[in-house]
């Protein structure tokens, strides 16, 4: 699909401390090792919601834009047990009176999925100022410990984005959708006790038993943005995808018309944080867009998918430096020289030949 108009004015970011990852266990590589992943962020304090609000704020900052210009807020999340309306709270401590607030799942798509929908929104309402997406997640250890078996570490983030009609940086050139419900079966919780802590066959079994869907369906949504937006893969100077690991990755995006492999993409900052699920993409961009390396003229693809299965991809051509440089600092002239200061007289003590008495001023 192509957009007329919709930029994204300005990014956020909330990265909780960044613990490390153990590398080898039991005298083996591990498989977090060989999927690339070295650390990952890790909240003690923040809720999802919080880290979302945080990162809010400064995407809110970064646009110069206020919550009583928000139109629509969009928020996703996976498996929020702190906050049950997330869009609420958020609506309270960033919006405006006139704001409206919904949530959306996806899950690790949800943030690509999240600026679709915001975009919709300001197409859909030409009085419409601006809208904002965030993101945010957590996850505890107890339940998503297990997922270093599997070659991920599960990492906690907010991120946000301001999406205005015209007055950005990044200018939403053409998105695409791909879904493969026919996966949707890997998703579902198993009978038995209706607990969040239930595992589903994906979480068990990793992607590798499914990864030519996956790939198939990753081609597919590429070339459907590059085509409509007669983009040539050399004119992508920056790759956007989510943080699911370096093998994940480079099956992924072996045989597309990119020829890039994980390294070559924003996973190279992913590795860090651990997969954010559907913070991913927008921390990356706003790595992206506030690093200074990102110049006008040039395009970001964001990939993105999520369990269920769903893909997003989304072309965007920068059309103004995102990183305004510094102004000069004007040289500082040389200061005078200090005259010396004459010794101060003790209080109550004449000066030589001068003689006082009492009532008369020292």
């Amino acid at each position: 699909m192509l957009w007329q108009d919709i930029t994204i004015a300005g990014t956020g970011a909330w990265v909780p401390p960044i613990r490390p990852e153990h590398a080898r266990r039991g005298g083996q590589p591990s498989a977090l090792a060989l999927n690339g992943f070295t650390s990952a962020a890790v909240s003690t304090d923040d809720t999802a919601t919080q880290m979302a609000a945080r990162a809010g704020l400064k995407a809110l900052r970064h646009a110069d834009v206020t919550g009583a210009d928000l139109s629509l807020l969009v928020h996703a999340g996976f498996q929020d047990g702190d906050h049950y309306t997330p869009a609420a709270y958020l609506m309270r401590v960033l919006g405006g009176k006139d704001t409206t607030g919904i949530e959306i799942g996806a899950a690790s798509d949800g943030g690509a999925a999240a600026l679709v929908t915001a975009a919709e929104h300001l197409t859909a309402r030409p009085a419409a100022k601006a809208t904002l997406v965030t993101t945010g997640v957590r996850f505890p250890d107890e339940r998503w410990g297990y997922a270093r078996e599997l070659g991920y570490v599960a990492g906690d983030a907010g991120a946000a984005a301001v999406l205005t009609r015209g007055t950005g940086f990044a200018r939403l050139l053409a998105t695409a959708h791909v879904t493969e419900p026919q996966l949707e079966a890997q998703t579902r919780a198993r009978k038995g006790y209706t607990g969040a802590a239930r595992r589903f066959p994906v979480e068990e079994t990793g992607f590798m038993p499914h990864i030519e869907v996956l790939q198939r369906a990753t081609h597919r949504c590429v070339e459907t943005v590059l085509d409509e937006a007669a983009v040539k893969p050399a004119d992508i100077t920056h790759v956007v995808p989510i943080a699911i690991g370096s093998v994940v990755l480079d099956l992924l995006l072996t045989g597309s018309r990119l020829g890039l492999r994980a390294d070559d993409t924003s996973w190279t900052y992913g590795r860090h944080l651990g997969h954010a699920g559907p913070s991913d993409v927008l921390l990356a961009l706003d790595r992206t867009f506030r690093s200074g390396e990102v110049r006008a003229g040039q395009h970001v693809l964001v990939v993105s998918f999520g369990v269920g299965f769903r893909w997003t991809t989304a072309l965007f051509e920068v059309t103004r430096d995102p990183v305004r440089p510094a102004r000069p600092v004007r040289p500082v002239r040389p200061a005078r020289p200090v005259r010396p200061v004459r010794p101060a007289r003790p209080v109550g003590v004449a000066p030589a030949g001068h003689s006082h008495t009492e009532g008369s001023r020292p």
